[in-house]
């Protein structure tokens, strides 16, 4: 029996190291599932004891198993700010996304990291992190969830001196409208973006105003409201090439007219064995802002209310003869 639990374990651990290992191939986030620590938690507020992570605003909090399993201050699962299991190993962070207490003072906290490299010019990035929102377990908060959780990706660190929102547009950002209600399971936010180039921070948090609230069902009425998100696995990696084949489409043969643009484009396909394409543009941040599938070689976007400035278009289309996905991007202005 003892045996038998022994290989269970090797198993287990070996499946996590490989997991991990794999991951820190392609992933340019640090300490990505907040595993490695400096210092084993006891208090709140000591996010910089999972290093390279600091607070971009407030003071992050950081849980770990190390400081215990039953209810400790910070321990995994079981700590101040709930009760849940970590996404991946036995840590996680936790951030104030939403507080409001008598008299009306607005708190808001966000996680930073710096990336272990900068992001190339007109690279595609797959971007995800996950959350889960906690029932404090201190019964004078009544909880709530917000909508609209973000990354914001950036040349250089930021940081809120105040505890009110910052003053930025995150690229990566959960559906609107739908409220991150789950207190069970792990929910994933993710996105794509599109490099400017140079940017190497990811700052984490709700940017927000702060009447995006949803009233969650609570242990008590008490006015002091809190929104509190654990966060875990965070991912940031090159997926440029993710399925895609250099044969096809090249940019000799993806038109774009006129270039620069005021009314409308036109994209032209000119490779005959092209079936079906995807179009997909963003703007200078690397925000999506459009999307469309079309089974023709040409396509005419309106572009009327586009705001003047530089714009990445990219055609993913399936080539019939090799079986496959080809792509190409370029840029385009807006006049």
């Amino acid at each position: 029996m003892k045996k038998k639990i022994l290989n269970t374990f090797f198993i287990v651990m070996l499946n996590l190291f490989q997991h991990l290992s794999l991951n820190a191939q392609t992933n340019l986030v640090p300490n990505w599932s907040f595993e490695v620590d400096s210092l084993c938690p006891d208090n709140g507020g000591q996010i910089s004891y999972a290093p390279p992570w600091r607070t971009g605003g407030g003071t992050p909090d950081y849980y770990n198993a190390c400081d215990g399993i039953g209810l400790t201050t910070a321990g995994v699962p079981l700590n101040w700010g709930g009760y849940q299991y970590a996404k991946t190993g036995n840590a996680y962070a936790a951030i104030f996304c939403y507080s409001l207490s008598p008299p009306p003072t607005e708190i808001k906290e966000y996680l930073q990291v710096k990336l272990t490299d900068s992001l190339v010019t007109n690279r595609k990035y797959c971007v995800s992190f996950y959350l889960n929102l906690a029932t404090t377990l201190a019964q004078a908060y009544h909880n709530v969830a917000i909508t609209e959780m973000g990354m914001y990706i950036s040349n250089d660190a930021v940081l809120s001196t105040n505890l009110l929102t910052l003053p930025f547009t995150p690229q990566i950002i959960s559906p609107s409208g739908v409220f991150l209600d789950d207190t069970l399971n792990w929910t994933e936010i993710s996105g794509e973006y599109i490099a400017q180039g140079g940017e190497k921070y990811i700052t984490i948090g709700n940017f927000n105003n702060p009447t995006d609230t949803f009233n969650m069902p609570n242990n008590n009425n008490n006015p002091t409201v809190v929104s509190y998100y654990f966060i875990d696995d965070v991912t940031f990696r090159d997926c440029t090439n993710d399925g895609v084949s250099e044969l096809g489409i090249g940019n000799e043969e993806l038109g774009i007219m006129p270039n620069p643009a005021s009314e409308s484009l036109t994209l032209e396909i000119k490779e005959a064995r092209i079936q079906e394409s995807r179009i997909k543009i963003y703007n200078v941040v690397g925000q999506l802002i459009y999307y469309t599938t079309i089974t023709t070689h040409q396509k005419i976007i309106d572009i009327s209310t586009y705001p003047s400035g530089v714009y990445f278009v990219e055609v993913r289309s399936f080539d019939k003869l090799r079986m496959t996905d080809v792509v190409v991007r370029k840029k385009f202005v807006k006049e």
